[in-house]
């Protein structure tokens, strides 16, 4: 009898708040996708090298279940509220408090149950997805990725426990509230805003607060990343926290200030509908505030957190350019603990390379280290010059052989030094009061070149080759372009690796080395690392739309059977349907879109930090990458809030626009 009943409610408010319940559904395939890429084969997450991709998969599924268990534990709660004449009833036709709770607790595992199922078979789908651009960004072949049972456990467990817990506080309630209160407790009114005046005062210091965070937060961005001077993480994160709570006490005091704003402007008010409208949206945006600060946080986290992954995105692929100028790298050992006999030479490299990509060019060059350093005199702090600034030197036959293999152009010193460069210090840096000196003759300032560097990401000077011959070597390196570029880059590292014997104070021990830097191992590498920062991204923005979108489908579905009565009255007194339709609309439009408004404000502000960090790391060319970026996610984001928007309407619609007049 009792499971009948707990059945026939599930269907109820399943075909009540279909839209809700979708959401939840969506956000368990969710969930069941990213469990089973932990444990996907193709991905191998579980190797030593993966660990971190690994950890940080899980470290994100632990803060998705918190967020997720908080979000459904308010709306049980919310729901709970609208229930309550229900319950009561039930306890008036004697069931007993264990009867109540047992028809709760039912009804929370057979949804439960639904959303699993509806769920994981959604997820099988996703996963595929999220797997595609997993491999994508890792530059691997896409293949058909196999599922994973730990996956389907892990999953299976969460849902379970994500319904308990967020049923727990309404199993707490209904084991002590009084019948009165549940029969009684849904008549009370909503509390209309008091005080507008002062929550306009609060709109506008909370305004105030969250613009001078902001420019502090980016004053202070600038100067962690242009010069580094001490460390700044507490304030910037303080910071953060300034403008999450001054953005939820802004929505607050909009919600609280404007409606009664608004009622006292006559003329607005005597338009059409905008009286009934307004009244609809008093108690509605007073008494969900709070609420509608904590979501406008959200949407604007996820919209953060997203435009951050891409930076980063753009920020590892040109580094990976600077760093790695040739596709193999030999470094000569200058270790005096490692016998010259053990390392593998470029000479028996070679054949060992050819084996897996074809050699283009081959060259040969030396570094110099100048002790003097005068290049770093134009700087202020010991810091810059001796932390931040390591200048190297390199003859000018070398470099323009360098270029030549990679197709740059060549340069004619004149008796001159070139500053060749990357950083943002040296690129911003005066020099053209410095002069080397080397043996007996000096070298004035010649110029700087940015970008088109046939050298690692440094700061290097170019001399006249008879300047370096007063100088000691650095570095012998021998540099490879190959005809591939992509390849087995782990079997060719392998390949290449050497054991070496050496003695301490300890006795005789053994390591393995690698004398040869490869490009492709190395982006193999960065897109892994920077993959599951992009899908961790992606993975918080969605959930954060879907909990957002949840909570306003709630709201709005919940109040659907007293708007619908309010808008018979609108009937009776002569508003015609497609009034009603225009009213209906302005009404749910006015609280689904005061979220997002701000968070797709603040893309603005967040595409030009993001390009000013990249002006600030030399990456002036992908400033323009970074602010499409930005664009791109504000209006995917904005796209999907008015798909989902657009469906509330039409079901709110149906149930409360009426066509027949009294």
């Amino acid at each position: 009898m009792l499971a009948k009943l707990a059945l026939r409610n599930v269907r109820r408010q399943m075909s009540n708040y279909f839209v809700y319940f979708m959401t939840v559904i969506l956000t368990v395939a969710l969930l069941f996708a990213l469990c089973n890429m932990i444990f996907s084969p193709q991905l191998n997450l579980d190797a030593e090298s993966n660990s971190g991709m690994k950890n940080g998969l899980m470290g994100l599924i632990a803060f998705v279940f918190v967020i997720v268990t908080f979000v459904l534990g308010y709306a049980a709660s919310f729901l709970l509220k609208f229930r309550k004449q229900e319950f009561g009833m039930y306890l008036t036709l004697g069931m007993t408090r264990n009867n109540i709770l047992l028809i709760f607790l039912t009804e929370t595992l057979i949804m439960g149950i639904v959303a699993l199922g509806t769920g994981i078979l959604l997820g099988l789908f996703f996963y595929q997805g999220m797997v595609a651009i997993m491999m994508k960004l890792m530059q691997l072949e896409l293949t058909f990725a196999s599922y994973s049972a730990k996956g389907l456990l892990v999953t299976i467990g969460l849902v379970i426990a994500i319904f308990l817990l967020s049923a727990f506080t309404s199993f707490v309630y209904l084991e002590v509230v009084n019948i009165y209160d549940l029969l009684h407790g849904a008549q009370k009114s909503e509390k209309k805003s008091r005080h507008p005046k002062v929550w306009v005062f609060i709109m506008a210091a909370s305004l105030l607060i969250m613009t001078e965070a902001a420019m502090d937060f980016i004053r202070l961005i600038e100067i962690q990343y242009s010069s580094s001077k001490g460390n700044l993480d507490t304030k910037i994160m303080l910071d953060l926290l300034i403008m999450a709570i001054a953005l939820i006490f802004l929505h607050i005091g909009v919600a609280k200030s404007l409606i009664p704003f608004l009622f006292k402007k006559k003329t607005f008010c005597g338009r059409g509908t905008n009286t009934f409208t307004l009244r609809q949206l008093s108690g509605t945006l007073s008494v969900n505030s709070v609420m509608v600060g904590l979501m406008a946080f959200l949407l604007t986290a996820a919209i953060f957190i997203s435009n951050g992954a891409f930076f980063l995105k753009i920020l590892e692929r040109t580094g990976h350019e600077r760093s790695n100028p040739f596709d193999v790298t030999y470094v000569e050992n200058n270790d005096t603990d490692r016998k010259t006999d053990q390392a593998i030479l470029p000479e028996q490299a070679e054949p060992i390379i050819d084996n897996y990509a074809k050699i283009e060019k081959r060259c040969t060059y030396t570094t110099y280290r100048d002790e003097t350093n005068e290049l770093a005199e134009p700087l202020d702090t010991w810091y810059e010059k001796n932390v931040l600034y390591v200048c190297t030197n390199i003859s000018q036959s070398d470099f323009n052989a360098l270029c030549r293999a990679l197709g740059y152009p060549t340069v004619n010193l004149d008796g001159r030094f070139l500053v060749v460069t990357n950083s943002t210090l040296a690129a911003e840096t005066d020099y053209s009061s410095v002069t080397l000196h080397f043996g007996s003759k000096d070298y004035p300032y010649g110029g700087k070149r940015e970008g088109q560097s046939p050298l690692p990401d440094s700061i290097y000077t170019v001399v006249p080759d008879e300047a370096v011959e007063s100088l000691e070597g650095q570095e012998k390196k021998v540099v490879y372009v190959l005809e591939q570029k992509q390849y087995d880059a782990e079997g060719l590292q392998e390949d290449l690796t050497y054991h070496y014997t050496y003695t301490d104070e300890y006795g005789e021990n053994t390591n393995d080395t690698c004398d040869y830097w490869l490009k492709e191992m190395d982006r193999q590498v960065r897109d892994s690392e920077i993959a599951i920062f992009i899908i961790g991204a992606l993975y918080i923005g969605i959930v954060f739309l879907l909990m957002v979108m949840a909570i306003l489908a709630l709201k709005i579905m919940s109040g659907l059977t007293e708007d619908k009565r309010r808008y018979r009255m609108l009937s009776c007194l002569g508003v015609s349907e497609g009034e009603q339709r225009q009213t209906l609309l302005r009404q749910t439009a006015s609280f689904f879109f005061q979220p997002l408004i701000l968070p797709v404000l603040s893309s603005v502000p967040m595409g030009w930090l993001f390009g000013r960090l990249l002006q600030l790391h030399g990456c002036a060319g992908q400033v323009g990458e970074m602010y499409l970026t930005t664009f791109l996610i504000a209006l995917v984001t904005t796209i999907l809030y008015l798909l989902y928007f657009i469906a509330i309407y039409q079901i709110a619609k149906r149930t409360v626009v009426q066509k027949t007049k009294c």
